[in-house]
Order: C-alpha cells, then structure tokens, then sequence
C-alpha cells in the first residue's frame, strides 16, 4: 500500500514537472516573438507626417520617473489587444514639448486627459510650464474631453481653447485626505497595537490608536491643503480669467447656478466660462483639424503621440559638460528596487556612479518621496555626503513630496528647491509593532517557554514588556534627535529653530523656505541651472544617471519570479466599479503597511502627504 502510494506521487511529479517545462519554454517562445516584433515594428516605424498635432493622451498619473520595466505587464497587454499607452514621466512630456516648439511639423498640442488620473499640483504645475513655454511659438493648444476631472481641468486649463462634450461635466469638488481608521476594529479581533513616537504632529500611526484623527492632526493637515487648494484656485483663475468662486463656489452659489441652467452641467461649465465651447467628439476633432489637417485613413486630426514623437524627432547631441540628475521616487525602503519605492543600495549605487564620473560637475537629486526607513535614508544620506566630499556640488529638487525620510535625504544638499505646493519637514519618528497575543488567548493557544534574558520571549504572540516598550522608546527618541541633529548641521540652524518646525509638522514649500528648511521656490528647471552655477558651468548639459541592468537578470526575474497575475489585476476582474475605490484606499494602506521593513522598527514617514 504504502509503496504503491509512493509510486502515485512520483508519476504525479513527474507530470506536474512536465507541465512546468511546457509552460516555462511556452513563455520563453512568447517573449522571444514579443521581441521580434518589437524590433520589427521600430523598423518599419512610419516616418513623422509633414504637418500634425503633438497629442497628449495622458494615462493614469504623471510619473516622476518611467516606470520599472515590467516585461509580464507588457505580455499581458500584448497578448490581451490592449493599446492604452502606459504612464508617462514628467521629464518625457517636458522633453516632447520642447522639440515640438521648434518642430516646424508640429502645428499645435492637443491635451487628452480622459484617462488622466490624478496627479499632484506639482507635477501638474511643471507641465503647465512647458504649456506655456510651448505656447510662446505661437501654436495653439486644445483640450479635449467628454468631462474633465478636477485635475485634468487643472492641466487643461492652460489651453487656448477648451471643449467639452455637451452629455460632460468639469467636476471640480476640492482637496482632503481621508485615512481608514484601525481602533475599533483592532479591539473587536483582540489586535494589540504598540506605537513609539517622536513629534505631535506625527500622524502617521493615529489610525491604529483613534477612531478618528486628533485635533492637532486635523488643524495641522487643513492648514496646508487650504494652502494647496488656495493655489489651485489662483491659478485657474488667472488662466481663466474667472473669479475664484466659479472655481469654488459656495453651496448656495452652486445650486443657483445649476437651477439656472436646468440642472445641465455641460451648460453649467460653459455658462461659468470655465469651458469655451460645447462640441461633439466630431467637432473636436474637426476643430483641431483646421489646424492641423485630416488623416482620411485614420479619420482624424493629423496626429502623433509622446512616445512616437520621441522615437523619431531629430535631437541634438551635446558635448558640453554635464549636469547629472538622479531620481528618488517613492516610498524609501531596503531591497531590491521596485515601483514606486527608492531602494537605499540601488539609490547609493547611483550616487557613487555619479561621483566617479568625471563627465559630471554637479549632481541634481530629484526628490519625490513621502520617507520610509530611518535605516535605509541614513545609509542614503551617507552615500550623499561621500558625494560632497568629492568637491561636486549637491543640489535637491523637491518633487509633490520630500517629507519625513525624503527630507531626511535632501537637508545635507548645498541647496535646495522646492515648489510653492511641495509638500516637505514632517520632522518626526515612530515604530509601530502589532501583537495578537489577545487574539490567540481567545483561540486558545498560549505562547511559553524559557529565554536565557529578559529580552528574549517578546513578539507578535506574546506581546511586548514594559522595558522592551521603554527601550523601544528610548530609540525612537535617539533617532528623533539625530533627525534634529542633522537637519541642523546641514541647513546650518540652530537645534530651537529645527524644533520651531520640527514636531511631525508638515509644511508646503513656501512655509519651508520661510522656516529655513529650503532656499529657493522653483522647479526642476532651476535646480539644475542652480547646480551648473554651483559648479561654474557657463553651459552645460543634463545626464541622468543610470545602471545597466542585465536583460537575462530581468527576463528570469520577470517570468520565474513574478506570478502571470497580480492579486489587485484578478480581484479587479471581478470587484464592483462602486466598491474599487474604497478597495484601492484599502490596498494603499496594506500595501504601505507591508513595506514597513527598517531594522530598527522605525519610520520617518509621511503617509498624508502622498497624492497631493
């Protein structure tokens, strides 16, 4: 019996290694003809039309940077039929416009933000300059839409000509942050958590303690999205050229104007001006077209994208010396590098190319991040201060967020710019450790043994003694004070004036350039021409700094690591389109949860500042 059971399971692993190898080289067969076809399709790639339109279909948000190359996500587009174009960077769209201000085959930039999601005032901001530098060639820009989100109106509203589609709406409903809150539900499963923290407004871990945010938290948080929404009426209304309560009226204002036009908000939009005309999707294009011309083959404008503009516009090679910039985006962790985190090795790895590089004078770091790891921003710090000490100037560019850890990184720079709606300090450390030493009594379990001190014992099934709580603490604090410390020496303040906007306090780059925590308001633009006078540089040229990595590190990754479907793509496939966004507000909480790995326990993190 037993051998013959024996013999069962050898034949079943067989057949399940069998069909192992099938899949395995069925994959390979794919991604080789994926390959083949993408060489293919460069090659016969159909050469720039004489007279088009630069069109900007923007999907998903702006990236700060382009996305990890993700060859199973490519498959599954692929292989699906699905032709939506991915995020685009910051830096691809400047760069699209600026070819196109002097392409003579470019006659104007269309703005399609449909699939626009949205993205911060920030980088919204810097592709509204170069709008409005493309616009100073003398080439109009549309907008075009069936209705515009708050902040796709927001980008269109540097167009010439806004139109909407008569069945739309411009939905523009203001800003909050809103966090799921963790008490009660905690109590209900008997989950035990133990916060440390340094800093008042240190917010971060007030779900897992209240029901609700705490009166500190809500007057620290309002004040500055009053000051981000104060922004994004100002600029509306100066592009515009509207009074701010078309923008943001008050409730009366609102139901009046919409009884006015039989509750009609195409009409609503076009009445307040924030639209210039009601067109069909005919119209649009047919408007466009007069411009531009007609493609009778694809019935529409004359046109090309982002990314085929960029394959095939003429650029110009430069020899003079450079500039180097290196992106830190997302949330700063250890590891291996992956969307939307800043992994401490891969970033310090990039610090130490561009310090060895003698083509590079000066360094940019372009900061988007909301913190993360104590221990992994400290070992990016000391990979920057290495840099400096090579003699090269260190400039910071503050993306939507340099705040906690991202402000951890940035304080030692020799100087630093921020945009006036940045969102920066958040001076503050906690540890968060969860215990179910509750929950597992009520089961039935009990967790005992013997340790050889009284350090030993303590975790998630036996929960944490009051000297493990006091040393955590006591660590906290240190960590809390080296933040200080740190940010002290490197702004050259004294430990009252750190303390005066320390404290968790979450502060937009205009308060921070009046706190001392940043020296210039300005983009990414500025920072770099900062970094070439920093070096002497009369001239000089932008070279983003980069490690090549292994095609065959990236193929075994992607198709023996990954698994073909994503968790969040299958519970997609079936969850309501009226339950996904509390679904998606879940998963970024458990998500950011999840990469909660410093050594140490602790976070110089900012969570409310993220998407804003």
């Amino acid at each position: 019996m037993w051998s013959a059971i024996k013999w069962f399971f050898r034949i079943l692993g067989r057949v399940l290694n069998a069909i192992r190898m099938l899949i395995i080289n069925l994959l390979f067969l794919l991604v080789l003809v994926f390959v083949i076809l993408i060489f293919t399709s460069k090659e016969e790639a159909v050469p720039l039309p004489d007279h088009a339109a630069l069109t900007l279909s923007l999907t998903g948000p702006i990236l700060e940077q382009d996305d990890i190359p993700n060859t199973r996500r490519l498959m599954q587009k692929w292989l699906s039929g699905d032709t939506t174009p991915p995020p685009t960077s910051l830096s691809r769209i400047k760069e699209a416009l600026e070819l196109a201000r002097n392409d003579q085959r470019i006659g104007a930039v269309v703005l399609r933000l449909q699939n626009m999601t949205e993205s911060s005032l920030t980088k919204l901001d810097e592709v509204g300059a170069a709008l409005e530098h493309f616009k100073t060639s003398g080439k109009p820009v549309y907008a075009i839409a069936d209705y515009y989100t708050q902040g796709q109106f927001y980008l269109a509203a540097h167009a010439d000509e806004i139109m909407l589609n008569p069945a739309g709406a411009v939905t523009i409903q203001g800003m909050g942050v809103y966090r799921l809150h963790y008490k009660s539900a905690f109590e209900r499963f008997n989950i035990t958590p133990h916060v440390f923290r340094v800093g008042t407004y240190k917010s971060f871990v007030e779900p897992y303690l209240r029901d609700d945010m705490s009166k500190e938290s809500r007057e620290d948080t309002l004040r500055w999205l009053n000051q981000l929404w104060q922004h994004y009426q100002e600029q509306v209304a100066k592009l515009r050229n509207i009074p701010h309560d078309h923008i943001a009226p008050s409730k009366e204002q609102l139901l009046a104007r919409f009884h006015a036009v039989d509750g009609d908000p195409a009409r609503y939009a076009e009445s307040l001006k924030l639209v210039d005309r009601l067109a069909s999707r005919t119209e649009m294009l047919q408007t466009v077209a007069e411009t531009v011309g007609w493609d009778s083959e694809l019935n529409h404008y004359s046109s090309v994208e982002i990314d085929a503009y960029l394959a095939r516009a003429k650029k110009t090679q430069d020899s003079a010396p450079a500039v180097g910039i290196i992106t830190a985006s997302g949330a700063i962790m250890s590891g291996e590098p992956a969307s939307n985190t800043v992994s401490d090795e891969h970033l310090s790895e990039l610090i130490n190319e561009a310090r060895l590089d003698a083509d590079i004078h000066a360094l940019v770091l372009r900061i988007d991040s909301p913190g993360g790891s104590a221990f992994s921003a400290e070992q990016i710090r000391t990979a920057l201060l290495q840099f400096k000490d090579s003699g090269k100037p260190l400039v910071v560019s503050m993306g939507s967020t340099a705040a906690s850890g991202g402000y951890w990184i940035a304080a030692d720079a020799d100087r630093i710019y921020a945009a006036p709606t940045t969102l920066t300090g958040s001076i503050g450390v906690f540890g968060l450790f969860l215990t179910f030493e509750e929950a597992f009594e009520k089961l039935g379990l009990n967790t005992d043994g013997v340790g050889t001190t009284d350090f030993v014992g303590g975790g998630l099934t036996t929960g944490l003694p009051e000297h493990t709580k006091e040393l955590i603490q006591l660590g906290v604090e240190h960590t809390y004070n080296q933040f200080v410390s740190l940010v002290a020496k490197g702004r050259s303040l004294s430990t009252e004036q750190v303390e005066a906007a320390a404290q968790g306090h979450v502060w937009t780059g205009r308060d921070a350039q009046r706190l001392g925590l940043v020296d210039e308001l300005g983009y990414l633009d500025d920072a770099l021409q900062g970094a070439a006078t920093l070096a002497e540089l009369p001239s000089y040229r932008v070279k983003p700094v980069r490690l090549a990595p292994s095609a065959k590190d990236l193929l075994l990754e992607e198709l023996f690591l990954d698994s073909p479907l994503s968790l969040d793509d299958a519970l997609a496939a079936w969850l309501p389109a009226s339950l996904q966004s509390a679904g998606d507000r879940l998963e970024q909480e458990l998500s950011m949860i999840s990469q909660l790995d410093d050594i140490k326990g602790q976070y110089v993190l900012c969570v409310e500042c993220q998407g804003l």
